[in-house]
């Protein structure tokens, strides 16, 4: 349906920063979940920035990957700050700039 994953990205920004509903991050991650499922590169986006924050880089750089060759900026550039930090390979660098450039 039109819309439905931007309403559930939309939705699991507002439980993830507490906006005019009490912040509650498991359904945060299932709202982004629900619209990334659907394809929506900027949901990928914040689950791989939950689980960043979360400590879980593997799944971080999983979710960012997945984005970047979606198209996303944000999630190439996280992977670019992944792959300085050590927590990235330089394939997995390459592979992303890759599927972004083919993406767009």
């Amino acid at each position: 349906e039109l819309g439905v994953k931007e309403a559930h990205n939309m939705l699991g920004g507002l439980y993830a920063t507490g906006y005019k509903v009490e912040k509650d991050m498991a359904n945060a991650f299932r709202h982004f979940e629900a619209a990334a499922t659907c394809g929506l590169a900027s949901a990928r986006y914040n689950l791989g920035s939950m689980e960043y924050n979360d400590g879980n880089y593997d799944l971080a750089l999983q979710n960012y990957l997945i984005s970047a060759k979606l198209g996303d900026d944000p999630s190439l550039n996280c992977i670019k700050k992944m792959f300085m930090a050590g927590l990235a390979t330089k394939a997995d660098y390459a592979a992303a700039l890759r599927g972004h450039q083919s993406a767009i």
